[in-house]
């Protein structure tokens, strides 16, 4: 027994010890082979600048390598950036109103990639982003005479501190940038202010003693210099231009929120939690799908075919009568979706009623889904939903409206009735049934006024289900990012109106505190003063009944 513990013990401390031996064995390997070519490089280049060649080489050594970098970028196809770079792609948080105030910096920023625009110096980089600060608030409170000071204090401090997160992303993967401090920075400035009168008279003396290297330096290694110096001064500016611009618009739009985080994925609204059930909890909100048609265009039909059956009774929630909401999952469309079903909206007794409520839902939707059958005619009241709900947007530029997918239904009988052989070519047709069915989407397209590329035909019968997962799904992951766009905004209208309440409560609550503390105080101090200073007695006065005077005195 004990002879199998010392084998073990011994085992186990060779087994700890195998590592630092093998990681000693490894430097004397790296050093064997590393110094040898260490060694032949130092000969070689002291060689090269014995016959001075050696900055000659040293330009080929940088053109190969930088050849090899683009190579290597070209051939691995990725466009990531060494430095962060702005985009001209519009953020998704921004509004149809917030177009013409991203385009005010782009603007900007083609001007510093024409040369119109340069880095001089501090004063011009402060001026040039007060400039864009003005700008910007003019466009945003154009009847306002001082539009940059129409904000909130509070929302300037958080518009400061977003801008200083942005300033430590990008320094921290300067080098080094986590080690120098501002006093080394500063004494190195100071230490170059220094030398540089020196060094322009050793560039003056220079080429005295040697003209050929100070002509290459002149010739190739200034203007590489300068190269490089303008570049980064452009991406500099085109970096603080596109982070005045980009936070500028969210302070003087009022999409900043000031105690949310708020980005590309909008956190659960307390609305929808409070709907969702412990099994369907999500810590995202949900994307809103809103389904209207006219009645028996399939509504019903189409929730059952994008479940693949009839949702089970775990997936329904609770909403208003005249709408009933799904909880559908699918990877595909980003997760968890709330499918809302709504009644027909052409009733000919209510039919103001209605429209108005179908406006009403669409407005809390991300996409909607208008239902069409294929063999009804009567187009009115789709046009007539679809123009209000264009209308109400239009006035309305801090939301977005919408993406609209149309579903043509019921395309199983139109004529020929009994042909149905799926799938049917619809861009060429090449039978009757799809002459008819491609006939009938183009009818649709030209009265609503939508693109045939958002219109769907599908048969939505259980035993002809076709061209749902064929054509239908793929055509919703393809608007999704405008869905989103959609959602963000409509969350961030939700949260900026919860965020107003709560701080109007706690304002509330701390102004009460503020007050009850204060006349506590107040009250504290007066009775210190009156028992410091003795007792008082009343006595007669001479022109009032009585006054108050301490005792004892006279």
């Amino acid at each position: 027994m004990s002879s199998t513990q010392s084998h073990i013990r011994s085992s186990s401390h060779t087994a700890s010890r195998t590592p630092s031996v093998q990681r000693w064995r490894l430097w004397v390997l790296g050093a064997c082979v590393g110094l040898p070519l260490l060694v032949f490089g130092a000969t070689g280049a002291l060689w090269l600048y014995e016959h001075h060649w050696l900055k000659w080489v040293g330009l080929a050594f940088l053109c190969g390598e930088a050849l090899l970098l683009w190579l290597v970028r070209r051939w691995s196809r990725t466009d990531a950036a060494l430095l962060p770079q702005p985009s001209a792609v519009l953020p998704p948080t921004f509004a149809p109103r917030d177009e013409a105030a991203w385009e005010l910096v782009q603007e900007y920023l083609e001007r510093i990639d024409r040369g119109d625009v340069l880095f001089e110096g501090v004063e011009q980089f402060l001026s040039l982003g007060r400039e864009i600060l003005e700008r910007i608030a003019a466009y945003y409170n154009p009847d306002n005479r001082e539009p940059l000071l129409a904000i909130p204090v509070p929302l300037l401090f958080r518009a400061l501190e977003e801008t200083a997160h942005d300033l430590a992303q990008a320094t921290a993967a300067l080098p080094l940038a986590h080690r120098i401090t501002i006093g080394d920075a500063m004494r190195g400035y100071r230490l170059h202010q220094k030398i540089m009168p020196a060094y322009r008279v050793y560039r003056l003396l220079y080429p005295l003693f040697n003209w050929h290297n100070a002509l290459f330096q002149r010739l190739v290694t200034d203007r590489l210099f300068d190269l490089t110096r303008q570049t980064f001064n452009q991406w500099l500016l085109k970096w603080y231009v596109d982070r005045v611009g980009y936070h500028a618009i969210e302070l003087y739009s009022g999409k900043l929120l000031l105690t949310r985080q708020f980005n590309v994925t909008p956190p659960l609204l307390s609305k929808t939690a409070e709907k969702l059930t412990p099994l369907q909890s999500s810590t995202a909100e949900p994307l809103r799908i809103l389904i209207l048609g006219q009645l028996k265009a399939g509504k019903s039909s189409l929730v059952n075919a994008l479940f693949g059956t009839a949702p089970a009774a775990t997936d329904v929630l609770p909403m208003t009568a005249r709408v009933t909401s799904y909880v559908l999952d699918r990877p595909e469309l980003g997760g968890t979706v709330i499918i809302s079903d709504m009644g027909g909206y052409e009733d000919p007794n209510v039919p103001r009623e209605r429209v108005e409520a179908a406006l009403t839902e669409a407005q809390r939707a991300d996409l909607l889904f208008l239902v069409l059958s294929a063999i009804n005619v009567a187009r009115e009241p789709d046009r007539r939903l679809l123009s209000q709900l264009r209308s109400h947007f239009a006035t309305q530029p801090a939301l977005r409206p919408p993406p609209v997918v149309v579903v043509l239904t019921h395309i199983d009988v139109l004529r020929p009735r009994r042909e149905w052989t799926p799938p049917y070519n619809i861009v060429s047709p090449d039978s009757a049934k799809a002459h008819a069915i491609h006939g009938a989407l183009h009818a649709v397209s030209t009265e609503l006024c939508l693109p045939p590329e958002l219109i769907v035909p599908v048969c939505l019968l259980p035993e002809r289900l076709y061209n749902v997962e064929e054509a239908l799904v793929p055509l919703l992951v393809q608007v999704l990012p405008d869905a989103k766009r959609t959602l963000l905004l409509r969350s961030l209208k939700t949260l900026r109106q919860q965020e107003a309440w709560e701080l109007l409560g706690r304002q509330a609550r701390t102004a009460g505190q503020f007050l009850w503390q204060l006349s506590g105080e107040v009250l504290r101090k007066a009775l210190e003063r009156v028992l410091t200073q003795g007792t008082y007695e009343r006595v007669p006065g001479p022109s009032t009944p009585f006054l108050w005077r301490r005792k004892g005195r006279r």
